[in-house]
């Protein structure tokens, strides 16, 4: 049975397809760096928690559609994120596809501002030297809120992300040893992007 938030991410791609009859739609590739701090390791064997290193840098690739509304638009996209981050001495990483849905408003000329949910999907997390059991939640929620600015055909942005979805890799062992023990792997990241618009379409276009 579908679960309720992939209910409301179909939904929600649903009417944003429904709208772009009716408006200026354009769609474009996009890529940038991700700085992302994981939550604490919980080292349940000796009931402490260790406070997490800081935040690394990956990646991220994918494509975007915009849903121009007079001062408004909506921006969904679709991207392949790699994540390698610290916690301890522990070397974390995480592989994921992310859908944000987002809404923006045009404060002035080529600036605006956004927020909206980000749906995210972990492909796969590895931990060097740890044996893990399979992640709590594969499918996650977040959310987003950011600023960018359009150049012609360019774009270029920064955005915090949060996620609300609770989410644990847990340890059963390190270095071949017995453990006990969990990471919090909910984002906390910071985004840079970098976007090319590669076609505009709109419905008074088409018409002639």
């Amino acid at each position: 049975m579908p679960s309720k938030s992939s209910k409301i991410l179909t939904l929600i791609i649903f009417l944003v397809t429904s709208f772009s009859l009716e408006a200026q739609f354009e769609f474009g590739i996009k890529a940038g760096l991700n700085y992302e701090s994981l939550g604490d390791l919980k080292d349940q064997s000796i009931t402490t928690t260790i406070d997490s290193k800081g935040s690394e840098t990956g990646y991220h690739v994918g494509f975007y559609g915009n849903l121009n509304l007079v001062l408004f638009y909506i921006r969904p996209e679709i991207q392949f994120t790699k994540i390698n981050t610290s916690v301890e001495s522990l070397n974390v990483g995480l592989s994921k596809i992310e859908v944000p849905i987002l809404l923006g408003y045009k404060i002035l000329g080529p600036l605006s501002v956004f927020i909206g949910p980000s749906f995210q999907y972990i492909l796969d997390e590895k931990v060097k030297g740890i044996t893990l059991t399979e992640i709590k939640n594969n499918f996650t929620v977040g959310a987003q809120i950011g600023t960018r600015l359009s150049l012609g055909r360019f774009g270029v942005g920064i955005r915090y992300e949060r996620g609300f979805t609770d989410n644990d890799l847990k340890i059963i062992g390190i270095d071949g040893v017995n453990a006990a023990g969990r990471i919090n792997a909910r984002p906390n990241q910071v985004i840079l992007s970098a976007s090319f618009k590669l076609k505009v379409k709109s419905k008074s276009s088409d018409k002639n």
